[in-house]
């Protein structure tokens, strides 16, 4: 079975230490090095062949996208960044593909099929698929783990959601509430309002106008009934 060497790159300890730990779920994909610089990533590559790279966008000192412009041969590229503003340079450089933090596994996945061995078979893609119970996401400049069982929902506001936690404080982070969507399971979470995801495992009353989930009552909106009645 071919495998794909990879390589990690990325100044921030929590996301990196969660990039190996996808990169490590994953069979076909094998872990050569990870690094918080482009420079000492610049040198491992001129020793080494790899596949992948799996770079974090804003490094110190220089960033991935003027590092790979110095390169005469560049690997396949997967940035995993907070931000969206480089999206159009990280194409123009040929990038396989762009993630925003926070990243589900599922997500990473999905991108991880664009490059995928053909010679690897299909039932070994579907196990590694199977569903995680928790995410990251990216609040107070740290990556934060919230298991999806401890969410009773989540509230848009402006450019930020608000993640209410049962028996915690709630987390705010920097994401759009459709961004959320991709990052939850559908089979536990729905959107039921534009400012409103709830779990609705934690839901307990509803009526045709609104939903309450532990002491709160949030309205449904009439375009998505639906999602929360099915």
């Amino acid at each position: 079975m071919n495998s794909i060497r990879c390589v990690i790159a990325d100044d921030e300890p929590l996301a990196l230490e969660l990039v190996e730990n996808f990169v490590d779920r994953v069979p076909y994909l094998s872990r050569k090095a990870s690094f918080n610089n482009a420079w000492d990533l610049g040198e491992y590559l001129e020793d080494n062949k790899v596949d992948l790279l799996l770079l974090d966008i804003e490094m110190p000192g220089l960033d991935s996208i003027t590092f790979l412009k110095s390169l005469k041969e560049v690997p396949s590229v997967i940035f995993i960044t907070a931000h969206r503003k480089f999206a159009v340079e990280a194409f123009e450089v040929n990038a396989v593909d762009y993630l925003l933090k926070p990243v589900s596994f599922d997500r990473f996945l999905k991108a991880l099929n664009k490059l995928k061995p053909q010679n690897i078979i299909d039932n070994e893609e579907s196990h590694n698929k199977a569903e995680t119970d928790n995410l990251f996401i990216l609040s107070d400049r740290k990556m934060v783990r919230v298991n999806f069982n401890d969410i009773l929902y989540i509230e848009a506001k402006g450019d930020y959601l608000k993640f209410f936690l049962e028996n915690e404080k709630p987390i705010i982070s920097k994401m759009t509430l459709k961004n959320c969507l991709t990052l939850v399971p559908s089979s536990i979470f729905s959107q039921i309002h534009r400012s409103f995801i709830v779990n609705r495992n934690k839901v307990n009353a509803y009526t045709n106008e609104k939903v309450q989930v532990g002491k709160d009552w949030l309205k449904i909106s009439r375009g998505y009934k639906n999602n929360f009645n099915n």
